[in-house]
């Protein structure tokens, strides 16, 4: 088992306008908490694996391929690898939990 606190994570990262730290990486998985300031955007990119998105702070939006949806505190979102782009843009801070699973 691994166990990991996800706030202190977070609360120990520098709180550029994008800071993305991998938590844990396995055979089968990598797991990642993102902080994006408000105004900032993760770029529109192309994933080979599955990902999850937690929402844990903050409001904005994402976009996967031309179908963008609001997000906010609490939401999950799943993106499969056929996507052929994603994006997020914080209109207040985000705090993100993401999951991808590895082939």
């Amino acid at each position: 088992m691994k166990k990991f606190n996800i706030q202190e994570i977070l609360a120990s990262m520098e709180k550029k306008p994008l800071n993305k730290e991998v938590f844990c990486t396995t055979e089968n998985l990598k797991a990642q908490v993102t902080f994006l300031q408000a105004g900032n955007s993760i770029p529109p990119c192309k994933m080979d694996n599955d990902v999850l998105f937690y929402f844990l702070k903050g409001e904005g939006t994402i976009t996967i391929d031309n179908e963008a949806a609001g997000i906010t505190a609490g939401d999950c979102v799943i993106v499969p690898h056929q996507a052929d782009s994603r994006s997020i843009h914080a209109e207040i801070d985000l705090e993100i939990l993401a999951v991808q699973g590895l082939k």
